[in-house]
């Protein structure tokens, strides 16, 4: 008799509409996209591991409950009720609804992503290793007071130590993440995996736009990301005859909308496809993050090899490197910020000089087979 594959379940918001319209990205209405390459990895290891993808999803009604069979892994999307309501319960309606699937499913490993989310609520319940694989570190969030506003975000940083502290194991995608949760729970057991970019970007050219240069900004719109910086560094720039492209949604949208500036272009949300033209043709990409686990978007450019302005805040620390493959601002202030992007944005010569350097070497990196290999190597490592 042949022995059973080890369950996997792995707790996510994966965007259930991948399975209508295909890999969109963050525009096209599917949050956390790097777990969609993921799930496509996946499917190499199928015979290895029986995946089973639960998500959370809010636009269901209470008790509704879906699965479907997708390149040989499960996918059970549950309903969950009013976030607030969720939250003021301790997760409890949640956890409730979690671990009832849970139960039937039978695993060897519970794999949760994010603390922004109820999902690590699960467990003190599990009898079966457990991982945690962050996203974002909102604790570090809170220290330089880049939280999203209201109460909502306060009560969920405020459960992250714990999630933390309860898991097997912690992974983050950059040294940058892993120091971070060591700050919050120095004890942890942790393990750097970097979260890898979708296929589609690797048969991207940098070509750009040397007829109406422009700097590309993609992100949220927030204070974290440094937006407001990079507003006041443009409008130290008027008249210098090419452009900043601001794609993204965010509490300073209304920021850029009237900044009354004449080098500023509000883009709004664009999904994978219109986000890689404007990649392909733009001269830098400039995000001066305050605090960033290892931003998608900076992994993407340097696969299709645009150069990067950004801070020493964050993972990309990790690959962006001064005078190298981009600049590094420091200290984040808007004259500094400025200086960097006349460096790029008036010497076309120098943007490409910086874009190839280190460009195979990054687009090996941030392939995400090494994602899969990463975490199916973990998980052997706990079922043995």
């Amino acid at each position: 008799m042949s022995q059973s594959k080890p369950k996997i379940v792995i707790i996510a918001d994966f965007s259930w509409s991948y399975f209508l319209q295909g890999a969109k990205g963050r525009g096209g209405g599917q949050a956390n996209p790097w777990l969609i390459q993921l799930a496509e990895e996946f499917v190499e290891y199928s015979d290895e591991f029986e995946f089973h993808w639960i998500i959370l999803d809010r636009s269901m009604q209470w008790g509704e409950e879906e699965s479907k069979n997708w390149g040989k892994q499960y996918f059970h999307r549950l309903s969950r009720g009013k976030i607030m309501v969720d939250l003021l319960l301790g997760y409890r309606p949640s956890r409730s609804r979690l671990l009832k699937k849970i139960k039937t499913i039978k695993p060897a490993i519970v794999h949760c992503w994010g603390t922004e989310r109820p999902f690590p609520i699960v467990f003190n319940d599990m009898t079966v290793p457990t991982i945690l694989s962050m996203q974002g570190v909102l604790t570090a969030y809170k220290e330089i007071d880049a939280l999203p506003p209201g109460l909502c975000w306060k009560i969920i940083t405020a459960f992250e130590p714990g999630f933390i502290r309860s898991a097997d194991i912690v992974t983050a995608e950059s040294e940058w993440g892993v120091n971070q949760v060591k700050k919050i729970a120095p004890d942890a057991k942790t393990y750097q995996v970097e979260y890898g970019v979708h296929r589609g970007f690797y048969d991207v050219d940098y070509k750009p736009n040397n007829d109406q240069p422009y700097a590309l900004f993609v992100g949220t719109l927030d204070k974290r990301k440094g937006l407001d910086v990079l507003i006041r560094a443009m409008a130290g720039l008027e008249g210098c005859g090419w452009t900043l492209r601001v794609v993204g949604d965010g509490g300073l949208k209304e920021l850029v909308l009237n900044c009354g500036l004449s080098n500023v272009e509000f883009m709004g949300q664009l999904d994978w496809e219109a986000l890689q033209k404007e990649l392909s043709q733009a001269r830098c990409l400039v995000l001066p993050t305050r605090a960033d686990t290892s931003p998608n978007v900076v992994k993407e450019a340097r696969v299709i090899g645009l150069p990067v302005i950004t801070t020493k805040h964050g993972g990309q620390s990790g690959y962006v490197l001064n005078g190298v493959n981009g600049l590094i601002v420091d200290p984040l202030n808007s004259a500094g910020l400025a200086k960097c992007l006349c460096c790029v944005m008036e010497d076309p010569t120098y943007a490409k000089k910086l874009g190839a350097a280190n460009h195979e070497k990054d687009r090996a990196y941030f392939l995400p087979v090494n994602t899969a290999k990463g975490f199916v190597n973990i998980y052997k490592s706990l079922i043995q």
